[in-house]
């Protein structure tokens, strides 16, 4: 049979062949099977019995991560370890076995069965995903009732393995890093389930949303998983191996002449300095940014704080020491910290006792934020002592209003009075600035740059906002044109707002992370760019080898053009 490609979602990076091994838990055979009046306070014994030793596998496992990963990543596993407890749960199982007279095994799985059906009709994809943390404690469960106390944790030690499976959960893998774990892939899974960060944060590509992949594949078959382009190549020929092998060199040899490079600022060949930043998910990027050439964080999504505390919130200690830990990697560099923007997670479900039913245009960010103080102030806090001992500075995202701004700045106002009151050192004067990300804030920076501190364009809403596109939605993906002349006009207003002020203005979307834009980018008039640790080299060289005054008036030819495609063609033709 020939060689297929499968296409998911790539969660973390690289290429890497071998041969796979099949997790079959997504299939457990639980039946429905009758208990007898007497035995049914002994079945609902062996239903807590089971919650008992998944308790201690849990505790274990979370030590073990903690081992391995830190505090942070330890807390993905304290999300399980809620449900376990929930006490919602286990009533309403023990109220199916009394009322159904059925084993504790089925009674399970239906009252499961209800909850997963309630997660999947959320709109909002993020929140979707926790219920892989409600399904991984649910099969643990089987698993322990059916007798099984090991958990299948006997893979084999002698090779690396490509684990295949229809869900793995956080437990699944971290329970894998105690093996050879070289790559894994997943029928289902998006960019922020728990397992995503903690496959990036070991550095195992993985590969997910890949929707039948256990079905297409035996243990024992060879596959090419590549984290880069989100595929899975299953029977690969000789051609298929040898093409992944050069990948995977190319690979390695670019990374590696990455590392170690000096992270002075990039400069173009008439002299023009310009800083390339990094964004980051995680505090422990900071040692892959420095070593690829960032000069400072240009940002920093603390939604990750909140996602590793779910469906706990983080306190005030929790946001101090994790961005005063983060700037003490990156000092003496700046650090720039993004305010949370989430609207969809479990937890806000539960604070908000009701469902966002648009969390893109709804009740996100600073929306949330000044609706919920109770939640934004720790971060206000945590933020404002960390600035007292690191380079910080605060960035809000989704700013439509001159008065959004205000009232952050108030509440920082407040709270430094709060920690100075109480003899806790802060910074009260932490720079901060906003993200542009909607047309609104765009085509008034002019008047939000007198309350900003600095601008960072996030263009990969931007662009989404301004062409009433939606690019995960491939019917009309062809619609999201990062170079459409209105796009390009807003961040020329963007800038030229942010200059007259007299405030640095950074780019931190995926445009500044493509090397062949940079010299349009320039020409415009950007002088930082924030991006990905990978593409920072990129971007350096592509700065390196351009000219100033020629890309600017390139940049301003191509303004005057009518559609991206005419755009592009003559930025490649030039």
């Amino acid at each position: 049979m020939s060689a297929e490609k499968l296409r998911g979602l790539g969660v973390s990076s690289g290429i890497v062949t071998g041969q796979v091994v099949v997790l079959q838990s997504a299939n457990l055979p639980v039946v429905p099977v009758p208990v007898p009046p007497e035995r049914i306070e002994d079945e609902i014994g062996r239903l807590e019995a089971a919650r008992s030793v998944a308790r201690t596998e849990l505790q274990d496992l979370r030590n073990r991560t903690f081992e391995v990963l830190g505090e942070t990543y330890a807390g993905i596993i304290d999300a399980q370890l809620l449900i376990l407890e929930d006490p919602g749960l286990l009533r309403k199982t023990a109220h199916r076995i009394q009322v159904g007279r059925i084993a504790a095994a089925w009674a399970l799985k239906e009252e499961v069965g209800d909850y997963l059906r309630k997660f999947e009709t959320i709109a909002d994809g993020a929140f979707r995903e926790r219920g892989g943390d409600l399904q991984d404690v649910h099969l643990r469960l089987q698993r322990i009732l059916r007798g099984d106390v090991r958990g299948g944790e006997e893979l084999p030690d002698d090779r690396p393995l490509l684990v295949v499976a229809h869900s793995l959960g956080p437990s699944d893998t971290v329970m894998l890093t105690r093996k050879n774990l070289a790559g894994f892939a997943t029928d289902v899974g998006g960019k922020t389930s728990h397992t995503a960060i903690l496959a990036q944060a070991l550095s195992v590509p993985a590969v997910v949303g890949l929707k039948d992949i256990t079905q297409r594949v035996r243990t024992g078959e060879e596959i090419i998983l590549d984290g880069e382009s989100g595929t899975v190549t299953i029977r690969p020929g000789a051609n298929d191996l040898l093409e992944a092998e050069r990948g995977r060199l190319t690979l390695e040899e670019r990374e590696s002449s990455w590392v170690e490079v000096e992270s002075a600022p990039a400069r173009t060949e008439d002299g023009t300095a310009v800083s390339v930043q990094a964004n980051i998910e995680f505090p422990q990027e900071v040692e892959k940014a420095k070593a690829y050439g960032a000069e400072g964080i240009g940002l920093y999504r603390s939604e990750f704080l909140f996602l590793s505390r779910s469906p706990e919130l983080p306190s005030e200690e929790d946001h101090y020491r994790t961005y005063v830990e983060m700037a003490a990697r990156m000092a003496p560099a700046q650090v720039t910290i993004r305010t949370l923007d989430l609207g969809g997670e479990k937890y806000f479900h539960d604070v908000l006792d009701a469902q966002e039913t648009n969390p893109v245009l709804g009740l996100r960010a600073v929306r949330f934020c000044l609706q919920r103080q109770d939640i934004f102030r720790p971060q206000i806090r945590g933020l404002l002592r960390a600035a007292a001992e690191a380079d910080i500075r605060i960035m809000i995202p989704l700013v439509t209003t001159a008065d959004e701004i205000r009232q952050v700045k108030a509440l920082i106002f407040e709270e430094a009075g709060s920690l100075r009151a109480a003899g806790i050192p802060c910074r009260e004067d932490v720079p901060v600035g906003i993200m542009v990300e909607v047309p609104a804030a765009a085509w008034s920076a002019d008047i939000l740059a007198l309350e900003s501190d600095f601008f960072s364009i996030g263009t990969n809403d931007l662009i989404q906002y301004a062409l009433a596109v939606d690019r995960s939605n491939e019917a009309v993906d062809y619609l999201y044109q990062p170079l459409h002349p209105a796009v390009l006009r807003m961040i020329k207003f963007i800038i030229e707002s942010a200059d007259r002020a007299g405030i640095p203005v950074s780019l931190c979307g995926e445009m500044a992370g493509d090397e062949e834009m940079t010299p349009l980018l320039v020409g415009l008039g950007l002088r930082e760019l924030s991006v990905q640790p990978r593409a920072i080299q990129p971007v350096r060289r592509a700065i390196a080898g351009m000219n100033t005054r020629e890309a600017k008036a390139r940049a301003m030819k191509a303004l005057d053009l009518p559609t991206a495609l005419e755009i592009e063609e003559f930025l490649l033709a030039t």
